[in-house]
């Protein structure tokens, strides 16, 4: 097998620009089911990686088992404006508010200062990630979809664009300047390659608001940070589950750089939005589904995707978690085709469009 030549995040940032790669990265997009991880504990997985008692545990664990696996290491964490003296939801689902007054009451337990968030031996970890050469760092966060889908519920969610137009847009005002103090203190001290917003705006039949709705509530928060986190040199990439493909073009049109998973039983199309915003990239698509049915499943898979992966900026990945019903053999496999057609692209990666945000570099 071919010698790899770049660290991890020199290939992920290459290949959204359009530059010469010496493979596609190999990248888990999303953690695994940890009823997932439990099974291969029994199939051959260490057990010492099936142990994930804290937060910080678990994303270190994550990381330490791609890390067994051969992967591009993805480190994720995740940042959300709330404390220990916030109120939690009862079930999932449900929330913990309902209008204005609840609000002001739970808004004092919102917004902490920003060096809460992280601590120094978490800070310290995550640089040694980079320094070692094998990780993408990726900062989490909701979008201005999904925090106030949180604070309501998922239900009162939607309706609060009518009940409550004006106290959706001061929630995100507020979140949006919470996020202006937080990303700067983070990006000034650690790298950081991908800036991700979570939404999972759409369900299988397409977005869950309207392009009106998505441009009153939701762009004006992206038209705020999004060149913030571009003025770093540093892409944006939006996560939403379902249909995506009105969506993309929403997204595309507030500065967004990347999207996934690209769920395929969402009847997603990569090719279409290649084609749609040549100049983003995509992750995911994968379907998880084909992988519980052995190799010759796996490889139709991977050539179905093929032609997308060899037109630009598209990185194969299970399009979102890999279930437990897939077995530590066939997920060996998968891995194994994984490495095989990442080195079938083009790494001369001629007439592919740049990322914008790094095109400005």
């Amino acid at each position: 097998m071919q010698k790899d030549t770049m660290t991890a995040s020199e290939r992920y940032r290459a290949y959204l620009s359009g530059l010469p790669v010496d493979r596609a990265p190999v990248i888990e997009q999303a953690p695994w089911w940890d009823l997932t991880i439990h099974r291969w504990a029994t199939e051959g997985l260490p057990a010492e990686l099936d142990k994930m008692d804290t937060v910080e545990d678990y994303f270190r664990r994550v990381e330490d088992i791609q890390g067994y696996f051969g992967l591009d290491r993805t480190l994720g964490p995740w940042f959300e404006p709330v404390t220990a003296e916030t109120p939690v939801a009862p079930s999932h689902g449900a929330g913990i508010m309902e209008d204005e007054d609840d609000y002001a009451r739970i808004k004092p337990t919102l917004y902490p200062p920003v060096e809460t968030k992280i601590s120094a031996d978490y800070g310290a970890w995550m640089n040694a990630c980079h320094r070692r050469g094998d990780t993408i760092l990726s900062l989490g966060m909701p979008g201005p979809f999904w925090f106030p889908r949180n604070m309501f519920g998922i239900e009162n969610h939607l309706y609060s664009f009518f009940d409550y137009p004006e106290l959706y847009k001061e929630m995100v005002d507020d979140y949006a300047a919470w996020l202006e103090k937080l990303l700067p203190y983070i990006l000034d001290r650690f790298h950081v390659d991908v800036v991700g917003f979570s939404e999972d705006m759409s369900y299988n039949g397409g977005a869950m608001i309207s392009k009106e709705l998505f441009d009153e509530f939701l762009a004006p928060f992206y038209r705020r940070l999004v060149p913030l986190v571009h003025s770093y040199g540093i892409p944006v990439s939006i996560d939403s589950d379902g249909n995506i493909t009105e969506a993309v073009d929403w997204y595309a049109s507030v500065g967004a750089d990347m999207m996934s998973p690209l769920e395929r039983q969402a009847g997603v199309d990569v090719s279409v939005y290649l084609e749609k915003q040549p100049s983003m990239g995509f992750v995911g698509h994968f379907n998880k589904l084909c992988m519980k049915e052995g190799e010759e499943a796996m490889r139709a898979e991977f050539e179905r995707l093929l032609p997308s992966m060899q037109k630009g900026k598209f990185i194969p990945s299970v399009d979102h978690q890999t279930p437990p019903e897939v077995s530590f053999e066939n997920y060996k496999i998968y891995l194994k085709l994984l490495n095989e057609y990442a080195r079938k692209i083009d790494t001369e990666r001629q007439g592919i469009l740049p990322c914008p945000v790094f095109a400005k570099k």
